[in-house]
């Protein structure tokens, strides 16, 4: 398997190695083919902008221009005008401009005001589109020569030219190609003048995310000999796709030829892991069983092979025997000794009250005794016998839980119950009960059996306390759980109590059994949830019961 997956992957770095190798040399190619595209159109632009400004010069020289002085009262100015916008597709808009701006003549479309300085050398610049879908246009401005008066100007020449209309002769030769690349002319600034092939004017070539999938060929056109204007470049554009797309066929035959390894080598894997490994995978499942159940039971089919696999199975099989062994031993050891712990803690609960008992009935014996004292004692007698049926019955509840009837339940109603009842002896005692409830909590239990774990840890925690102090009661809602917390600001917790606070008979109160928290734990633990004691940051104990939030049984 080593072999095959080690020849996978020089079959795959060689064809990666290939097909990168392929990509920078056709990259390179298109990026070359691209700038030469370019620097063709811009050499063409040059020379069809050079031959629009000699043309611009020459009219602004002809005698017709005469007419400028006279304000065209014949109309002959702009019958010259319409002759060359209708000859000549290229031009949008011309028009004669006196000195004070009027327009004289004018044909074609309206030509957007601007400041007629009457430059002398043709002036080129940019006009922008408009929002009702105008394009950019090339805007020329020349002075129009005084025929009475050389060295003198009677206006201006203003010409619009269509770009497109410049480009169309190069455009058709490029679809005759087998790409279709983009071509934009802009400015050095950025203003967009023209773009071709779904590249529409005012916009960038690409969005600034698929700018690494397109390449780009960029030329400058050349500054006119006989004007003046902005700098001005040609893009060529186009996708990687489109331009690296002699790759792609090299770039399936690898991929193919890479599945085809990958799947040949993996089905002789795992024909070869399935008859090499079956006794290893026949020991994963017998530990898995013996991890599942905790302890070792006969029988388990633990492989019998041969070679290192066999090895390993006697080994494990004697190991596990060896701790089926020390772990019986250990269970019969754990036995005795919580067996020990329980009747060391029964004997020391009952021994008072029995002693307390003997004493009185040893008193009751005598018949001098005054009848108040016999009183006295008959009541000691009855309070001993309280507290050890109180004590039978907590152990009783611990070991042996009481069958109860589950329903939705209101645990706010729980908790103001439980702080209802307690409140008397808290004001008696000095402390100040304040509470945070989320009337919303619901849970599906027994009310009467959580407002025993409630008065269980507001008791704990007034004694505590045992004079003044704050006692916070909050329930709240945390995801799918509704949380009670009872925060005191008694002692808290001694580190040696904290890890066993919920243990049975684990009490630091002279009185107590120790059952309280353990019974408690009990009963949340029966209603799926859990509960856990801290001490606070501030001081003081807190102890926090986790229950399902949920209002019916589902």
């Amino acid at each position: 398997m080593f072999a095959i997956l080690l020849a996978s992957l020089t079959a795959g770095l060689i064809g990666t190695l290939s097909y990168t190798r392929a990509r920078q040399a056709l990259e390179a190619e298109a990026r070359g083919r691209l700038a030469l595209l370019a620097r063709d159109v811009a050499e063409h632009l040059h020379r069809e902008l050079d031959d629009r400004a000699a043309d611009i010069t020459n009219w602004a020289h002809l005698e017709v221009m005469r007419a400028v002085l006279y304000r065209d009262v014949d109309k002959e100015l702009a019958q010259f005008l319409r002759q060359i916008v209708g000859d000549r597709q290229v031009y949008r808009a011309i028009a004669c401009v006196g000195p004070d701006g009027a327009v004289i003549a004018r044909a074609g479309e309206p030509i957007p005001p601007g400041a007629p300085d009457q430059p002398s050398r043709p002036r080129i610049s940019i006009a922008p589109g408009e929002p009702n879908g105008r394009p950019p246009t090339l805007r020329f401005e020349m002075a129009i020569a005084n025929p009475e008066r050389p060295g003198t100007t009677i206006g201006t020449l203003i010409v619009l030219l269509q770009p497109q209309r410049m480009l169309d002769t190069i455009d058709a030769s490029m679809q005759h190609g087998s790409t279709h690349p983009w071509l934009t002319v802009r400015s050095r600034a950025g203003d967009t003048i023209v773009a071709t092939d779904g590249v529409h004017a005012g916009h960038d070539l690409a969005p600034e995310p698929a700018a690494a999938d397109i390449l780009r060929g960029v030329a400058p056109i050349g500054a006119l000999s006989g004007a003046d204007g902005p700098e001005l470049e040609v893009v060529v554009a186009e996708p990687a796709r489109v331009a690296l797309a002699g790759v792609a066929q090299l770039r399936t035959t690898l991929f193919r030829l890479s599945a085809f390894v990958l799947i040949l080598g993996s089905v002789l894997a795992v024909l070869i892991a399935w008859r090499i490994s079956g006794p290893i995978r026949r020991l994963t499942a017998t530990v898995r069983r013996i991890t599942a159940r905790g302890h070792l039971e006969e029988p388990l089919d633990f492989p019998r092979a041969g070679g290192e696999v066999g090895m390993l199975a006697g080994a494990f099989r004697t190991m596990m025997e060896s701790l089926a062994a020390a772990q019986a031993e250990t269970l019969v050891q754990a036995r005795r000794a919580f067996l020990g712990e329980i009747a060391a803690n029964v004997a020391h609960e009952v021994r008072t009250p029995l002693s307390v008992l003997k004493t009185s009935a040893q008193l009751l014996g005598r018949q001098e005794l005054p009848p108040g004292e016999q009183r006295q004692l008959a009541a000691n007698v009855a309070a001993e016998v309280d507290r050890l049926n109180g004590f039978v019955t907590n152990l009783v509840d611990l070991a042996r839980p009481r069958p109860v009837r589950y329903r939705s339940e209101s645990l706010a109603d729980v908790v103001e119950r439980a702080v209802t009842f307690f409140a008397p002896q808290a004001a008696k005692l000095g402390v100040d009960i304040s509470r945070a409830v989320d009337g919303s909590v619901r849970i599906y239990g027994c009310a009467d059996q959580l407002h025993q774990v409630l008065l269980n840890g507001i008791h704990n925690a007034l004694q505590a306390m045992a004079g003044p102090g704050r006692l916070g009661i909050r329930c709240y809602r945390d995801d799918g759980w509704g949380v009670v917390e009872i925060e005191d600001t008694g002692p808290g917790f001694a580190p040696d109590v904290l890890a066993r606070a919920f243990t049975p008979f684990c009490s630091t109160k002279p009185d107590g059994t120790g059952l309280g928290l353990a019974i408690s734990k009990r009963i949340v633990e029966e209603h799926g949830g859990s509960i856990a004691g801290d001490n606070s940051r501030g001081g003081g104990a807190c102890v926090r019961i986790r229950l399902p939030h949920r209002a019916d049984p589902g």
